[in-house]
């Protein structure tokens, strides 16, 4: 009979929960049903393996130093987290909520790949499953945010949902048929519209010759489709809603709040902003994602310019008040102090790199940052000084702005330059 109560409760322990408080404690051992000495503190929504019951506690393996944890410490929800990674001058980030997996923007080299191949996913590639991202998102077309995406669609490990981009496109200097490098403009009203817009890019016939790492991305892509590796590939506008679903008990939004398009002599056209980059970074894709009561803005490389057209489309209407932001075009001076105090963040994160050009982020960026936000003491965050350096190797070890949420409290964290798992991170709740 005893042996039948061990073996039901045996049976009973969950194979796996989530940490249930941000930093929640990880203890060497329980005596007295009491956790003694915390050597582990694991963010909220860290997966946690349950191996033994041992009263109020589990003996658990997680992150860092496996031990004990406390029972109202873990839970069977992981709630939303955001991964803001340094992926050098450019933008990536990585979202799992529920089933989902997401990417926003991948970087200019392998820094994204790396990383889930080495770090976040590697229980899936060492057991030879296939990572399967449901979305991805390019905000557009410039390579510190595309790039790293070839290296991705290239490793036959990697299965893609639906592919969502912006719609317009580089050409080459050589050949090109077009009075601009992203297509023909037009005027109109005295005005100018670029006329050029790409949907599904798998089935795209444009005759002249995209650049050279459009042309990569492009190759790449084709191949991962024909080796059944994506699903769609779908131009986003504004006014989109990619997903709207209750997951674990609070509604996921991921909607568009930009580009917008025009309607010139019966074509969809994009307003044309001073010169080519300015255009192609003005209509980056913008997105609002919502959980609960919490929400998340990804501006892409807006600038000025942009910002100005976005809040006259939308007039007294404010979609872009935000709990955090990430900053547009890495912390550069291109911005507009009144677009700014609409989005009113608690926290902004800025993902830049060393590429000494751009000086990224620029000391006035930082500046309106905190003081465009809500609360006394906001929050800006920076992957570049998130980096540290290993000393002894001079590796560089490249920063994570770490994002948790359960719908309704927000966690943001990152790690100390310290080898000590107990006091690991330096974490804000609001």
């Amino acid at each position: 009979m005893l042996s039948t109560i061990k073996h039901f409760f045996t049976m009973a322990l969950p194979p796996f929960l989530y940490a249930a408080a941000n930093e929640a404690p990880v203890y060497e051992s329980v005596t007295n049903n009491t956790g003694k000495k915390i050597i582990n503190k694991i963010l909220l929504g860290t997966y946690v393996k349950i191996i033994e019951d041992a009263g109020d506690y589990y003996k658990v393996v997680t992150a860092g130093p496996d031990g004990f944890m406390a029972k109202v410490h873990l839970s069977d929800k992981m709630g939303l987290k955001i991964f803001y990674l340094d992926v050098g001058q450019g933008d990536g980030a990585l979202i799992e909520i529920g089933p989902l997996k997401i990417l926003i923007d991948a970087g200019p080299a392998n820094n994204m790949h790396n990383y889930l191949t080495k770090w976040q996913y590697t229980y899936l590639i060492n057991a030879r499953q296939p990572v399967h991202i449901d979305y991805v998102f390019i905000s557009h077309f410039d390579i510190d945010h595309y790039k790293g995406f070839i290296k991705l669609l290239s490793n036959p490990q990697f299965t893609f949902g639906t592919i969502f981009h912006p719609g317009i496109l580089k050409f080459a200097a050589t050949g090109n048929p077009y009075n601009s490098g992203l297509g023909n403009t037009v005027l109109s009203e005295g005005k100018k519209y670029l006329t050029k817009t790409f949907d599904n890019l798998l089935s795209s016939t444009e005759p002249a010759a995209f650049n050279r790492d459009i042309t990569n991305f492009m190759e790449a892509l084709l191949a991962a489709r024909v080796q059944g590796r994506v699903g769609k590939v779908k131009r986003l506008k504004a006014g989109d809603k990619v997903v709207n679903q209750l997951i674990e008990g609070h509604l996921f939004k991921m909607e568009l709040l930009a580009p917008f398009t025009e309607k010139i002599s019966n074509r969809h056209c994009f307003r044309y902003f001073k010169e080519e980059g300015i255009t192609i970074n003005g209509h980056s894709l913008v997105i609002k994602i919502s959980y609960g009561s919490r929400s998340f803005l990804f501006g892409g490389d807006l600038n000025s310019a942009a910002e100005r057209y976005l809040m006259e489309r939308y007039g007294v209407t404010n979609p872009f008040d935000v709990d955090v932001a990430k900053s547009c075009h890495h912390g550069s001076s291109d911005f507009t102090e009144d677009f700014m105090q609409l989005v009113n963040p608690y926290a902004t994160v800025i993902s830049s790199g060393d590429n000494e050009s751009f000086s990224h982020p620029r000391a006035d960026a930082i500046g309106c940052a905190g003081k465009y936000a809500k609360g006394k003491r906001p929050l800006v965050y920076s992957t570049e000084l998130a980096r540290s350096i290993n000393l002894k190797s001079k590796e560089v070890l490249f920063g994570m702005i770490n994002l948790r949420c359960n719908g309704t409290a927000i966690y943001m964290s990152q790690m100390k330059e310290t080898n000590r798992p107990s006091d690991l991170w330096d974490s804000y709740g609001f």
